[in-house]
């Protein structure tokens, strides 16, 4: 099977959207005040990793 740079576009657009997901899911769960501020860190930095890349899948002529 041949993968295409397009395909490894949206793989790994679809990941950081997965991770953004699990991450805020994580935080929902969380207490501890100094963790629960460095997982939202991580959430927002996949969202913003999913975005710029959903972006560029777009200005392709393609769809995330």
């Amino acid at each position: 099977m041949k993968f295409s740079d397009m395909d490894m576009l949206q793989d790994y657009e679809k990941d950081c959207r997965m991770a953004a997901i699990a991450y805020t899911l994580v935080v929902t769960e969380i207490l501890d005040p100094d963790l629960r501020k460095l997982i939202g860190t991580l959430a927002q930095s996949a969202a913003r990793s999913q975005e710029k890349f959903a972006n560029l899948i777009l200005r392709k002529g393609d769809r995330p």
